[in-house]
């Protein structure tokens, strides 16, 4: 079975190099007469072309240099593929499109790779593997290695390298990487990365991370906004830890992110939460520190060094308490 998707897609490399520049889309949607399509390359940025629902169908016609991955459709309802010469089909009702060979080949993958269930991390990892391989300079390869690495994070980084330099300069894989760099630069056993956060602190003055990090304590630092209910389900745990060991060794400090100042002083007044706090935060810790979804704990030796990422629940005092014993 695998050779048969391997040979699918040497085919589809085949098919395209003899193709023309021309390409037509052929659309079904069942929108109001007049609502406007979008086609965007979202690689580039760039509108390919608009036009309007007519009689719950559109078509888009043009030329390409080469193969994009293109967005179609307007705000949610849409559709993503691989636009590329020739003519293909998209129903934005479905989420489907289908008729040009790499589209055909990458819908193809797609659908096996994410059939697999979540005790096939292995059958999922060696899958998308061997379509990386076979399409290094395709966005075929590119889009599998960006499926590849929610499951195996260090063959992406390993397959990255023997991308085409264009396969790694696309939007998608560059993002992914520059999120695992972080991530190995953050990851449990490294230093701290410092920062400031300007007017961070209550009382409106500038604030570092440092003037908490490395220190000679250890520090748990809790990545949280008013907003977030997930994080508000943290504070009792936090709150156990930190009545539990705070004093020279140990104390926790919360800095609120992607939250509006008012609404993080609000919140503060409404939950106990009694130790330090940093404000508008906003999105400088998260990408620094690699930081996807919140809430989000670490804990950091009294050097600075990282020990701990990502806990939750009683794994928050487990982890304090094998720290100072």
């Amino acid at each position: 079975m695998m050779k048969r998707f391997l040979t699918l897609l040497l085919l589809a490399a085949a098919l395209l190099s003899c193709m023309q520049t021309r390409y037509q889309m052929d659309g079904l949607w069942d929108a109001a007469d007049g609502t406007p399509v979008w086609l965007i390359d979202l690689d580039a940025k760039d509108t390919l072309a608009q036009t309007t629902v007519q009689g719950g169908r559109f078509t888009f016609e043009g030329n390409l240099r080469e193969p994009v991955y293109a967005y179609v459709g307007n705000g949610k309802q849409r559709v993503r593929l691989i636009l590329e010469p020739g003519r293909v089909n998209v129903d934005i009702n479905e989420r489907v499109s289908s008729g040009t060979p790499l589209e055909d080949a990458y819908m193809a993958f797609h659908r096996r790779f994410y059939g697999y269930g979540r005790d096939q991390q292995e059958a999922k990892a060696a899958l998308a593997d061997s379509m990386v391989l076979a399409n290094r300079d395709n966005l075929v390869g590119a889009l599998a290695l960006e499926d590849l690495s929610y499951v195996d994070s260090d063959r992406f980084l390993e397959l990255f390298e023997q991308l085409s330099p264009r396969n790694r300069d696309f939007y998608l894989l560059q993002s992914v990487y520059q999120s695992l760099m972080v991530r190995k630069k953050t990851a449990e056993g490294q230093p701290f990365t410092d920062y400031l956060i300007p007017g961070g602190h209550p009382d409106g003055s500038d604030v570092r991370l440092s003037d908490y990090v490395g220190k000679g304590r250890y520090i748990l630092l809790d990545h949280w906004a008013s907003w977030c209910v997930p994080c508000k389900a943290e504070m009792p745990y936090i709150k156990k830890t930190w009545e539990a060991f705070r004093g020279d060794r140990f104390d926790v400090v919360s800095i609120a992110v992607s939250d509006k100042r008012a609404d993080t002083e609000k919140a503060l007044q409404q939950l106990d939460m009694p130790w330090n706090q940093i404000l508008d935060g906003q999105r400088i810790p998260l990408e620094l520190y690699g930081v996807n979804a919140i809430p989000h704990l670490i804990l950091f030796a009294p050097d600075g060094t990282i020990l701990k990422r990502g806990l939750r629940g009683e794994e928050i005092y487990a982890a304090v308490a094998e720290a100072l014993r």
